[in-house]
This record gives structure tokens, sequence and C-alpha cells, in this order.
């Protein structure tokens, strides 16, 4: 956070707003947002779901599990859901945005299917909350943004952001509801 006014800075700002669309997904396993920053100026946005018109696994159920009900491995290819980093690219597309140079953040790290799209489209940094479950695919995608001089940056959010947050929108949840959601149970706050 900045000491100028008590403003947060463009990192924590745009980490936020990706935690928003997060909340959004219905995924059973992942909740990924992401947004897409050129210019310190939101370009495009969007949480992983599955395509128009396709049902939401918290309504059917996962693809992603055996019938045993185990999860298979990341990179299975079942999962029916688009990820978030592509569902921005394709909003974006449909308004004809460029989004060649931007700078991305994410609550996930990304796949390396998304990152060879990534890679593609001309982005400069990625930057995220979250490692991704499948070691390989991690690997795999931050070598490839290594190889191609991409910016691939782990982001923790600052206590004292996430105390003013919650003070500011603490609502009618409990502080232990709240921590849940942002993904930090085991920070003790006071709020007052």
């Amino acid at each position: 956070m900045t000491k100028e006014m008590g403003r947060i800075e463009f990192d924590e700002l745009f980490m936020w707003v990706a935690r928003l669309y997060s909340m959004r997904s219905a995924c059973l396993h992942y909740k990924v947002g992401v947004v897409f920053v050129k210019g310190n100026r939101i370009i495009s946005a969007g949480y992983n779901g599955p395509v128009k018109g396709e049902a939401h696994c918290n309504e059917v159920g996962c693809a992603k599990l055996d019938p045993g009900g185990k999860k298979l491995p990341p990179g299975s290819g079942l999962c029916r859901g688009a990820h978030a980093e592509i569902n921005a690219v394709y909003n974006a597309a449909a308004l004809g945005i460029a989004m060649e140079g931007t700078k991305i953040y994410c609550t996930y790290h990304p796949c390396y299917t998304c990152a060879k799209h990534l890679v593609n489209l001309g982005i400069t940094e990625f930057v995220y909350e979250r490692d991704y479950d499948g070691k390989e695919e991690v690997q795999r995608a931050t070598e490839l943004f290594m190889r191609r001089g991409i910016l691939l940056r782990k982001f923790s959010m600052p206590d004292d952001v996430l105390k003013k947050m919650i003070n500011l929108y603490l609502g009618d949840y409990s502080i232990q509801e709240v921590m849940t959601i942002l993904g930090k149970p085991e920070l003790p706050l006071k709020v007052g």
C-alpha cells in the first residue's frame, strides 16, 4: 500500500479485481479470475467456466472426476470449462480490443496450454497469487515464459491491504467467512 493517503498500489487493485472475477466461477475445484491491463487500465477480464450455453459444473458435476469420484490429473482434457485467461481474450476479441503488450493479473499460475496462447498474444508480464496443482504444467509454462522473455511474478496480498478491504467491505459476513473467501483463513485479524 502506498503511504500517500493510504492508496493501494496498482498490483493490489488489479489482483482484487481478479479475485472478484474468480467469484463468478462455478468450477468445483478452481475459482480463477483474471484481468488484462495495459497502461494501468483494465482492458479485459474473465473467469473460468463452461462455454456459452453449456451447464455449469456446480449444476451437473465435474467432468474431471472418475466414476469413483477421484479427481483426474491436471491436463486430462476432460474439463468442460474454458480457462479464465482464454475467456478474457475472447471477451476482448468480441469488442475488437488489441491484447498485445498487456500485463495479466490472475488468481492462479497459468497452465501450459494457456501459457502458449498468451505467448502468441504478446503479453509482457503474468502476475499470479496461487500455484496450479499440476507441477509439470507449471514447469512447462514457467520455462516457456522464461524463454520468451515474459516476466512471471508471484504476488502476495499485503496483510494491511487485506485488513483495509475487510474493514471496508465486511458487511454481513463474519471475519472468518471473509478470510476463507480471501484464501487466508490463518490470518488473525482485529476489526475495529
